[in-house]
């Protein structure tokens, strides 16, 4: 009897969310796709990580490169197309992310990547400045710096294949943590502080992750039985803690600093966060939040591509030895290891590498927004308000018919101007596009290019791991399901001189 109730009031509920959604189901007739099961619509198929980049690019297979689905109740659709994509990315209607992302509200706070409009739009404009071209250079000294460490690190991993991921994850959190909030993080090896601060920041990304996912974590009835409840409640403190102490120290000795020390620290994030407050445009909670969320940005997806190139690399050496040539070709009138920002713009090969990298193992593979009102499409297709969009930039940056019949191998020559030559603006977007793309997009490009730089130098890279074995992973940012071991290899100290 009480399973006939049941049955009964979910096939109720079923049908009226039917009724108050009947605006979506004209969206069949006229963009396919799979309705899945009453109540979780395609929901069944997305439930393990490593499945949903393979369920979206069959059914984009099955219907075309955009096609309509349900998510339990929420109905959506998934943009594989980079005319579509650009529709939605450049829509004043899609500015906003999707439901899904309510978890890193809490885990990071409301800040730069999930504020909705127009609060978004005016922290935005007023935290530009920070990420702008005189700061970034500023900056370069800090990734120099930390790279001389890293390479002496590397210097005890000469013995054995290693994961680097962890030590990726050391180095990019340390610079984020000095180029945006200031902080000078001992940076000798690998330290109880840094590494306890990590510990967290892990953990707390990886129970967003979850949440993400598994959107009922959000109950406090499901909650109660969430096996990392009370880990990812301490993590989280220790990091506000963290970032409040950091804000308070600027703070109380902003007036001891001498003018010029006082000048050049007004580039870093937070001095621009805390001079907002004294401008009324910012609160304390705006101050932290957005901390918060630029150190959580700036070093995660940073630490991954960086890892993914030296693993690409090692797996394919032939592009390898033209990363290397180029840098020593660099470095052959250079008097000293360090990287200028002249030096980058010199190197157009890695930059082929890095972008190629990008297309393969996109550091986002799906970012989501929801519409806040009617948007017609290019296609003439109009979605109405309220549709959750995903953008499926993994397989779009893999699609046959715009990056050839091996869109799926790694190959720099990708990124050729002869082959980027009539290819959608949109077909390549690793940080998107459109009015809401990635802040520090630049950030990141000139770090990882000081970084590699300087690695290739002085280690060669190999691995016994075989690139068709490697099996991709929607974890919020793209992630293997067995990260490939690195061998490191220490270069001939004498070939720089003997180019010179």
């Amino acid at each position: 009897m009480i399973l006939y109730y049941l049955t009964g009031t979910l096939l109720l509920l079923w049908i009226h969310v039917l009724w108050s959604r009947r605006a979506f189901y004209k969206l069949i007739w006229k963009i396919s796709g799979p309705l899945g099961y009453p109540i979780v619509g395609m929901a069944h198929r997305l439930m393990r990580r490593e499945d949903i980049l393979s369920a979206f690019k069959e059914e984009e297979q099955k219907f075309g490169q955009t096609f309509f689905s349900w998510l339990g109740p929420y109905p959506f659709l998934v943009v594989g197309d980079p005319q579509i994509a650009q529709d939605i990315l450049t829509s004043p209607h899609c500015v906003n992310k999707s439901f899904i992302y309510s978890a890193l509200d809490d885990g990071a706070g409301r800040g730069l990547f999930s504020l909705p409009n127009p609060k978004w739009n005016l922290h935005r404009r007023l935290l530009n400045p920070a990420f702008g071209h005189k700061v970034l250079l500023n900056l370069m000294p800090i990734f120099n710096q930390e790279v001389n460490k890293l390479i002496k690190t590397f210097e005890m991993l000469l013995t054995e294949e290693v994961d680097l991921t962890k030590v990726f994850q050391n180095f990019t959190l340390k610079i984020a943590a000095q180029t945006t909030m200031g902080d000078k993080i001992p940076s000798d090896g690998i330290n109880n502080f840094s590494e306890g601060l990590l510990s967290c920041y892990k953990c707390v990304q990886d129970c967003m992750t979850q949440m993400c996912f598994s959107p009922w974590l959000h109950f406090k009835a499901f909650n109660y039985f969430w096996k990392n409840k009370d880990s990812y409640k301490e993590a989280k403190s220790q990091i506000r803690t963290y970032i409040r102490n950091l804000i308070k120290q600027k703070t109380m000795y902003e007036p001891e600093l001498s003018e010029n020390k006082r000048a050049l620290d007004q580039n870093i994030f937070i001095h621009r966060a805390l001079n907002l407050v004294q401008k009324g445009h910012f609160d304390w909670q705006n101050v932290e939040d957005e901390c918060n969320v630029i150190v959580f940005g700036a070093f995660e997806t940073t630490s991954n591509t960086l890892v993914y190139i030296l693993m690409l690399l090692a797996m394919f050496p032939q592009y390898q030895d033209k990363v290397f040539d180029e840098v020593c070709s660099i470095y052959s009138s250079k008097d000293d290891n360090e990287v200028t920002y002249s030096d980058t713009q010199q190197m157009i090969y890695l930059d082929m590498v890095i972008n190629e990298t990008m297309r393969v193992m996109a550091p986002v593979p799906l970012v989501a927004r929801q519409t806040e009102q009617e948007v017609r499409l290019s296609n003439g297709v109009i979605i109405p308000k309220g549709l959750q969009v995903a953008i499926d930039i993994f397989n779009m940056h893999r699609r046959t018919d715009i990056w050839g019949h091996e869109a799926h191998i790694f190959n720099p020559d990708n990124f050729l101007p002869s082959n980027l030559d009539g290819k959608h603006p949109y077909a390549f977007i690793p940080f998107t596009k459109g009015i809401r793309n990635c802040i520090g997009w630049r950030y990141a490009l000139l770090s990882t290019k000081v970084t590699i730089a300087r690695l290739i130098l002085n280690y060669r890279f190999s691995t016994t791991f075989e690139y068709q074995n490697l099996h991709f992973v929607e974890d919020i940012t793209i992630k293997l399901k067995e990260t490939p071991l690195l061998r490191i290899h220490e270069r001939n100290k004498n070939i720089l001189k003997y180019e010179k």
